[in-house]
């Protein structure tokens, strides 16, 4: 009794603790929410300085764009006035320095248009060139027109003299403009006297993109007939200089490499049912049937560039003239840099004092003019993508001649690399059954092996069905009547043989069923096996056939190669017995 007194003493001790230390957790709750409405108030006063914040950012944001508005308007207008005055100063020194230069160049048409019809006095001509003799001690052209005007004259001591004074000038324009005017009068031998020379001076790592006009006139004939080989040669000369160089020929090899595989056909794989879907070889033997079926599209592809007829030459002798205004034409090297300064501040102008869009628009002007490339270049592009370059067929039928050698060479080099990847045996599957052959005339030995396979397959399903004492035994039942010795009274294995031995009964009977439905899969099995495997036979024997039948194709690339030469595609015209300036 005294203990539950004392128990019910120290509850109700336990019970005031509780009370005071609730007092005391109200207290601390009431602290908390006097402080949580202090941070809200915080809070509250610090989203009030977010917002400001981001107004004066929004404010000194658009400020900023106000600014570098005006600073970008002042400066295009400062651009604009500098380009214009910058325009004017140019122009003056341009004038001042070169302007006899400008005289010269439109007495020039002016003068090779009069010889075309010869309407104007020669002692008018001959006066002419003289004053712009004297008015440009520099200029090539001028020495080269009193050249021109002493032939028009029948004058060859002054025309010997006024063109070694304009070769010593500039030699190479000199040659070219000659060459181009002897064409444009029908004197043949002499232009390509001319043209010879011309090609003489001619950097074969670094040409202009004129030379594929020149090189169409050249393989059309219009210069005339080539007969001593001149010009020829100093072709020939360029390819040999530039394969001397270290990695050149190799570089040529790779290129036309890449040209040839682009021309792979792709296989039907609906021709080769079998090997597709159970050979694993199938993949490399797909890639070296592509490769050797090319053989016959290369061969297409040259046979029909030099099959296509020459067209009319009508326009290359245009293209040819048009060579000729643009040489007389066309600022000289020691304009160009004033001349490049005045178009970059008309540029300016014309964009309205943007320095950044005039920049763009002049360095795509200025690519667009430096089109030098070494010869080899121009020879490929000629010969592969004749459209982008506006070369005729003349030139690209000459320009594969030319390149034979690195086409030759590119062409062998992947037919044997084809070659050697082609599968020496090819493998099959069939489940988990494998083989393989060459030629397909292992055919008896590979049946066997897959008979063998199926045999043992068959053994090891039927094994699978045994009897002991007489009864079909199950690893389960033996579990269970394990299992019921062991943990049950016995009644319970008296029970569960008698359930052991009618189900053993019950397989007895269904025996037959499962060997008779083992033995007919496996007979299936091993029909459709024999039918792929008689197929992948016939298919690797057609696809050897096949293969040896495209690769002889070979031959007709290599030999319709080797019998091109440059000669052969260059047009001869007649040529005049006129007089020849050289």
């Amino acid at each position: 009794m005294s203990d539950n007194q004392n128990n019910l003493s120290n509850l109700r001790g336990i019970e005031s603790n509780l009370k005071f230390l609730s007092k005391d957790i109200r207290g601390i709750t009431n602290n908390l929410q006097g402080i949580n409405k202090n941070f809200e108030a915080v809070l509250s006063k610090v989203n009030s300085v977010d917002n400001k914040v981001d107004v004066v950012s929004t404010e000194l944001s658009a400020l900023c764009e106000e600014f570098r508005a005006f600073v970008n308007e002042a400066n295009r207008v400062a651009n604009l006035t500098d380009a214009k005055h910058n325009i004017v100063m140019l122009e003056q020194e341009l004038e001042k320095e070169f302007g006899n230069y400008e005289v010269v160049r439109r007495h020039a048409v002016g003068i090779i248009q009069a010889a075309d019809v010869n309407i104007v006095k020669k002692e008018t001509i001959e006066n002419i060139t003289e004053e712009l003799m004297l008015a440009t001690p520099r200029y090539w052209l001028a020495p080269a027109l009193i050249a021109l005007s002493a032939w028009l004259s029948d004058n060859r001591e002054l025309a010997e003299k006024a063109l070694k004074e304009a070769i010593r000038r500039d030699d190479e324009k000199t040659s070219l403009l000659f060459c181009l005017i002897s064409r444009r009068a029908g004197r043949l031998d002499g232009s390509l006297l001319w043209l010879e020379r011309y090609f003489e001076m001619q950097d074969p790592e670094k040409m202009e993109r004129k030379i594929i006009i020149v090189l169409d006139a050249f393989a059309s004939g219009l210069f005339g007939g080539d007969t001593k080989g001149l010009c020829s040669s100093k072709i020939k000369q360029w390819i040999e200089e530039l394969s001397s160089k270290s990695g050149f020929v190799e570089q040529q090899r790779e290129n036309w490499k890449k040209v040839l595989e682009s021309k792979k056909v792709a296989v039907n794989e609906e021709e080769f049912p079998v090997l597709k879907e159970h050979s694993p070889t199938w993949s490399k033997m797909k890639e070296s049937l592509e490769a050797v079926q090319t053989h016959n599209e290369i061969y297409k592809y040259f046979n029909t560039i030099f099959n296509v007829p020459v067209e009319n030459v009508t326009a290359v002798s245009a293209k040819i003239d048009e060579i000729l205004d643009n040489l007389v034409g066309n600022y000289d090297i020691e304009e160009l840099p004033i001349r490049n300064q005045l178009r970059r501040n008309r540029l300016v102008v014309e964009e309205n004092g943007s320095l950044e869009k005039a920049n763009k628009r002049f360095d795509v002007e200025a690519k667009s003019f430096e089109r030098y490339e070494d010869f080899s270049q121009h020879l490929t592009n000629i010969a592969l993508t004749p459209e982008s370059t506006g070369a005729l067929i003349a030139t690209q039928k000459l320009a594969v001649a030319l390149s034979k050698d690195w086409v030759l060479d590119a062409y062998e080099d992947l037919a044997a690399k084809g070659r050697m990847e082609v599968p020496v045996e090819v493998d099959i599957n069939i489940e988990n059954w494998s083989g393989k052959t060459r030629d397909g005339s292992n055919g008896e030995e590979l049946l066997n092996s897959l008979n063998t396979y199926i045999d043992e397959i068959k053994e090891k399903k039927l094994s699978k069905i045994h009897w002991l004492n007489g009864t079909v035994v199950s690893t389960g039942l033996i579990a269970t009547l394990v299992s019921f010795f062991t943990l049950a009274t016995v009644v319970v294995p008296i029970i569960a043989m008698s359930i052991f031995t009618l189900t053993g009964i019950s397989q007895k009977r269904s025996i037959p069923n499962k060997r008779e439905k083992i033995e007919t899969e496996l007979d299936n099995f091993r029909k459709t096996s024999q039918e792929i495997l008689n197929g992948f036979l016939a298919e690797v024997v057609d696809y050897r056939r096949l293969y040896a039948e495209k690769d002889i194709e070979s031959e007709k690339v290599v030999n319709f190669l080797k019998e091109l030469t440059p000669e052969q595609y260059i047009s001869v015209q007649s040529n005049s017995k006129a007089r020849e300036i050289l």
